[in-house]
């Protein structure tokens, strides 16, 4: 049996383990002075980090990590030592994707998101929360326009279908509106792109827009999948060649055009998911609250529950060039699955603290973000 070897992780004060004890809630969390942490940039400080680490990736033979305070940070030692890069925002970042050794893309609260060019040694905004808001509410406000003349010019017997969409859409109007008048408040919790053009950014509350051109403009796209109850979007990962939505309440989502239309999958359970994760024959992993797992082994038309043996809620999760997969999450834990599914071994950090990100490492094995920034991790017999 393999055993997985933990970091040893420092214990914090109660205050900070309390608001950390749930990453998706600090996630969730909006930032007091938005509009302050908006403009100014982060802090360079030489504990960043040692700080909150929400996301890693690996970007040529580079690491690059997002976390609090709009913390970046660049590795080219595979995690051993960390440089803080400067970024525009001092908000908490909570995602980050790279297209190529150049250009990626980071998203966080208040609807930030920002771009490099340069594998992420400098960072500028391309969007924020009022944007976005005011982004949203007109689209918002033409969708229900466009339906209200459709009902007043369309025969009779077809109004009372059209009718029965008119609740949702005056219901996102003044949803969209609501928003805007709040501020930017909604963060961003994922990020994807196709190339260095065309990209989608999801979040909090349905939070949802689409760009054709590396981020300079972008569009709502709220209305092309079934979420009238704006469900949080929590994250969008690509298997294959199609693309899929991890969302609150039990819903997935799935896109074979590259996210132009969306298909509201079955699901398995009526918990919100966290991720998902799965490789190019279709074998596809969701995991979301209290140790809730599940595979597919046809692109996610039918699930079967994985007994996971632990209620921790998973934040993260990787495959294994064996087939193998790796959950990570809340209270510190571990959990290793084999190619089926099957637990191998469970195991937590002594601290108990969340692991929001993991990545497998040619040199150390594993890689696990949380808390106090990113720590190596390893499976017995593979390399430290």
């Amino acid at each position: 049996m393999k055993q997985l070897s933990l970091p040893q992780t420092l214990v914090q004060p109660p205050s900070v383990r309390s608001s950390l004890c749930m990453l998706v809630g600090l996630a969730l969390s909006t930032t007091a002075l938005a509009g302050d942490a908006l403009e100014e940039p982060a802090l360079m400080s030489p504990l960043a980090a040692q700080s909150l680490v929400l996301d890693m990736e690996r970007v040529g033979s580079s690491l690059v990590a997002v976390g609090e305070r709009g913390h970046i940070l660049v590795s080219n030692d595979e995690a051993s030592t960390w440089q803080q890069a400067p970024a525009p925002v001092r908000v908490t970042l909570t995602n980050t994707f790279f297209i190529d050794d150049s250009f990626g893309w980071t998203v966080g609260h208040d609807g930030v998101v920002l771009k490099t060019e340069d594998g992420g040694q400098s960072w500028r905004k391309v969007m924020d929360g009022n944007r976005a808001n005011a982004l949203m509410q007109a689209h918002a406000e033409a969708q229900l326009a466009e339906l209200e003349a459709a009902i007043a010019s369309a025969p009779e017997d077809e109004r009372e279908e059209l009718e029965y969409e008119l609740e949702d859409r005056i219901y996102m109007a003044e949803d969209a509106e609501a928003f805007s008048e709040e501020g930017a408040s909604r963060p961003f919790l994922d990020v994807w792109f196709k190339d260095r053009n065309e990209g989608i950014v999801v979040g909090a509350f349905g939070l949802i827009l689409r760009t054709t051109d590396g981020g300079e403009t972008w569009s709502a796209w709220f209305d092309r999948m079934d979420n009238p109850s704006l469900f949080h979007l929590n994250a969008i990962t690509q298997i294959g060649d199609q693309l899929y939505i991890a969302a609150e309440a039990g819903n997935l989502f799935r896109s074979s055009d590259w996210g132009q239309n969306w298909e509201s999958l079955d699901s398995p359970y009526d918990g919100s998911f966290f991720g998902i994760i799965g490789n190019d024959q279709g074998r596809i992993i969701a995991f979301g609250l209290r140790g809730n797992a599940f595979q597919s082994n046809d692109w996610g038309n039918r699930w079967q529950p994985i007994d996971t043996g632990v209620d921790s809620t998973f934040f993260s999760g990787t495959l294994l060039d064996d087939g193998s997969a790796v959950l990570v999450g809340a209270a510190g834990m571990s959990l290793h699955l084999d190619a089926q599914g099957k637990v191998i071994e469970s195991n937590r950090n002594p601290a108990r603290l969340p692991q929001s990100k993991v990545l497998t490492s040619p040199e150390k094995g594993l890689l696990i973000s949380g808390a106090h920034g990113v720590h190596a991790a390893s499976l017995s017999g593979g390399k430290e």
